[in-house]
């Protein structure tokens, strides 16, 4: 299996992210009954979460990070993904897996869950803080997990990935990768790996010369050299770039040596490049001894040829190396096409589970087994179609036109009325004032300043001054929220302004039930296992005769 460990400090963030569709990719999974899931699915792990709410342990990690605000980043992500031609693995199976990696890393005891996606691969998230404060260390984390990684593998049977060597240089981050994919080119660090490391082990022991001439003449692409001169004129190693790869400003994008591979630093280069010269001879039938020719020459041009055979070899191996990564870019579905044909296939999904539960449905009225049969649907729907007496719909008209006066007295019941007329209402947590006069002029001021006035207008009765009043106030507490600074939106602050729009918003009516219909005849009852008369086969075929 194949771990990638990143390390943050929004929790919250990463839930909604594990369980949300996605970014480059969708993140999908089809389950062992052949339903595809949208999303993450919660395996594994140390702390609750529903169905209804699988996000909750974003903030279950949130809490146990505020016992220790010292830890800069609280919250420990490591993908698993099965190597190439690995079977599939259940859910067990996968939970099995990510058990064995919190008792083996060591936050077993801390909270941790396990997020599957697709087929192939799960995501560990765990809070590095429990809720008493403790903080799990996690130093030495990715050459740990690797261990952990060859014990699950022959314990589940799956293929044993080459564990990655330390002193290998970084591999290409993930927004090149993306970038390869969209354009379908090799990333730069991946092409240029190749080519240097080639160049290099062609050069070895002929000087920093030959380095550069191998560069300048390899096979592949054309790679530009940039040596980096300090002022004092020390050599500090190379910089490269491949043609095409340039910034937004058009500039290109030079790759220190050392970012390609930690062998290519100057210190590891310049050995390579002034250590006494691999003999490379070639094979005494390739180049035959020639008549009277002397042991010296004939190791010698031995010697040459071996060289030109191993720097062909090495050319044709970076060539292949390549070419495979390039192969595996094209092999790769564009972000578009997954987005596509993951949204075709719900699409699919959601039409062919209606379409079975309406079969249902109907077949199990017509066949009586149905808690509403045929005939009562039909006689509902029938019901339904006769129209409602002058009675009834006196008192619905009633009954609607009460909980509307209810629903105007309480907005009038927050006002109150100010001596020498009109109506004043104050927004509790807000410095704004509202004010309503006899004749429909109505303002917004400032409870502090009563001068500083935010809006007025002008409406034709007190009722309607009071609810554009209202609305305006409304209108003005949102914007006076948007102006707030992010940092200072604590959740109180904002409970507290949701608070102040609600007691703004006009209250709505209750809910008035319409009227039963009238009562009909209904359709005639039928003994139960009553069956419909069938014909008498004896009868028609003339036995009885």
């Amino acid at each position: 299996m194949i771990a990638k460990i990143s390390t943050g400090s929004d929790p919250k963030g990463l839930a909604a992210y594990l369980h949300g569709p996605g970014k480059a990719t969708p993140h999908s999974y089809r389950t062992e009954a052949g339903r595809l899931i949208a999303g993450g699915t919660v395996i594994a792990g140390s702390v609750q979460v529903t169905a209804k709410n699988p996000t909750r342990w974003g903030r279950d990690f949130e809490r146990a990070a505020a016992t220790n605000a010292r830890v800069g980043k609280p919250v420990w992500h490591c993908s698993l993904r099965c190597a190439p031609g690995d079977r599939r693995l259940t859910d067990t199976e996968f939970a099995d897996i990510a058990q064995t990696v919190a008792e083996r890393m060591g936050f077993e005891s801390h909270p941790w869950v396990a997020v599957r996606h697709d087929d192939d691969h799960i995501h560990l998230a765990v809070s590095r803080v429990d809720f008493q404060g403790v903080t799990w260390k996690n130093s030495n984390d990715r050459w740990k997990v690797v261990e952990v990684m060859r014990e699950v593998e022959r314990a589940h049977g799956l293929i044993e990935v080459a564990s990655p060597e330390r002193a290998r240089g970084r591999q290409a981050s993930s927004g090149e990768q993306r970038r390869a994919v969209r354009t379908g080119k090799v990333a730069q660090r991946d092409g240029l790996r190749e080519i240097v490391t080639a160049a290099r082990d062609i050069a070895a022991g002929q000087g920093v010369g030959a380095f550069e001439v191998a560069l300048v003449q390899n096979p592949i692409t054309r790679v530009q050299v940039r040596r980096n001169v300090a002022k004092t004129g020390r050599m500090n190693g190379y910089s490269f770039n491949l043609p095409g790869y340039v910034d937004a400003a058009g500039e290109p994008i030079w790759l220190p040596a050392s970012k390609l591979d930690r062998g290519l630093s100057w210190s590891q280069l310049e050995k390579t490049l002034t250590r006494p010269r691999p003999d490379r001879l070639a094979g005494e039938e390739t180049v035959p001894r020639k008549r009277l020719e002397r042991a010296a020459a004939w190791e010698q041009r031995r010697r040459e040829v071996g060289g030109e055979q191993f720097a062909a070899a090495r050319w044709e191996q970076a060539r292949a190396n390549v070419g495979e990564t390039a192969g595996r870019i094209r092999a790769e579905q564009s972000a578009d096409t997954k987005w596509k044909q993951v949204n075709e296939a719900l699409t699919s999904q959601d039409r062919a589970e209606e379409q079975a539960a309406e079969a249902a449905r109907v077949a199990s009225a017509v066949m009586g087994g149905h808690p509403t049969p045929l005939r009562d649907m039909l006689a509902a729907q029938e019901q339904r179609r006769k129209p409602w007496t002058p009675e009834q719909k006196r008192q619905y008209a009633t009954a609607k036109a009460q909980a509307e006066r209810a629903a105007k007295a309480k907005d009038a019941a927050k006002w109150t009325e100010v001596a020498g007329g009109g109506y004043q209402r104050d927004v509790r947590g807000m410095n704004l004032r509202l004010w309503v006069a006899e004749d429909g002029a109505w303002s917004i001021t400032s409870k502090k300043d009563p001068d500083r006035q935010y809006a007025a207008g002008q409406a034709d009765t007190v009722a309607q001054a009071q609810a554009a009043a209202t609305a305006t106030a409304k209108t003005q507490a949102q914007a006076m929220w948007k102006q707030v600074p992010a940092d200072k939106r604590t959740e109180s602050a904002t409970r507290a302004v949701r608070r102040v729009i609600a007691d703004l918003t006009p209250t709505k009516p209750a809910e008035v039930k319409p009227p039963a219909r009238r009562q009909g005849p209904t359709m005639p009852q039928s003994a139960p296992g009553y069956q419909p008369p069938g014909r008498d086969r004896g009868r028609e075929s003339g036995m009885g005769l």
